[in-house]
């Protein structure tokens, strides 16, 4: 098996036969792993009808409550096959030729270097165009780590990845208790580590944006643990890409502490998980905008 690919869903039976649909199109050897997290809607039965007619690999998993992307994401990585795989959700599409692309593009790097590579990571597209910039100068790919796309090549819109198996299951999303959301960025940053991506220029994903029920809508009080995770591991670990990519620290550094606010944490607890001093005297200088952002969001939700 090439490729696994994984989508966690809940109450998502109106927008799975898009996707499905979209991957009977592919023109690759893969499987689609759907894990229900906890539905209370026709998922179930609308994936069965999908098993029987799927010109592909199909398994269901069930989870008995909804606990949240990041724990179905875990279970499916678990039940994978493939050399890669990554994470399709299910109120999306792959483009025609996707998977062909993606695997096009890994079997490329020659054999004897894919161990220095977690994987390849394509564009977004919605019904405006194509998420973010082009790579400069036309080029069809570029190699760079996580963090070096990020703060050097100001790759920051949302990719669609693939990466190696075995890296994902090295690195699973957190699962404590009361927990609802975690940032993608939290493990992706773990699973690359110092290896490269294959970034293409070329979408892959279309991401619709029809949907009342996506992340972005939330309050963002109620998805302030994970936030504040990953927020913090960026001032933690990344801060030797400061002169870089200032304005983005500064921005994270605010929103850090909106989401520490949102906790009920004050200065001297948020200051405490940061790790060196640098990153305490930049959360220190964020305090004032995420206190601003913080009574911004209480009161959007008094009018709500």
């Amino acid at each position: 098996m090439n490729i696994s690919v994984i989508t966690p869903a809940y109450n998502r039976a109106h927008s799975l036969p898009r996707l499905f649909d979209s991957l009977c199109r592919q023109d690759a050897d893969f499987e689609w792993i759907v894990v229900d997290d906890g539905s209370t809607d026709d998922t179930a039965a609308v994936v069965d009808g999908f098993r029987r007619q799927a010109p592909f690999p199909m398994r269901y998993l069930a989870l008995p409550v909804n606990r949240g992307k990041h724990v179905a994401h875990n279970r499916g990585v678990s039940a994978a096959c493939g050399e890669l795989a990554g994470i399709v959700d299910s109120d999306d599409a792959l483009l025609d030729g996707a998977l062909a692309t993606v695997w096009t593009a890994w079997t490329a790097i020659p054999a004897e270097r894919r161990d220095r590579y977690c994987g390849v990571a394509g564009r977004c597209t919605t019904v405006d165009g194509p998420l973010g910039a082009p790579l400069p100068d036309g080029a069809p790919y570029l190699d760079a780590t996580y963090r070096d796309a990020a703060y050097l090549h100001d790759i920051v819109e949302e990719r669609l990845r693939f990466d190696r198996l075995a890296l994902l299951r090295l690195h699973s999303f957190p699962e404590p208790p009361g927990l609802r959301f975690v940032p993608e960025s939290l493990v992706w940053s773990r699973v690359s580590g110092d290896l490269t991506i294959r970034y293409l220029d070329e979408p892959i994903r279309f991401y619709f944006l029809d949907e009342a029920d996506r992340l972005s809508t939330r309050p963002f009080g109620e998805l302030a643990m994970g936030r504040r995770m990953a927020y913090r591991a960026v001032l933690n670990d990344d801060l030797r890409y400061w002169r870089d990519a200032r304005a983005l620290f500064v921005k994270l550094s605010a929103q850090y502490a909106r989401c520490g606010l949102h906790l009920r944490l004050g200065p001297a607890a948020q200051l405490r998980d940061l790790t060196g001093a640098r990153a305490r005297l930049l959360a220190l200088a964020g305090m004032p905008m995420g206190a601003a952002l913080y009574l911004f969001d209480k009161a959007r939700s008094r009018k709500a």
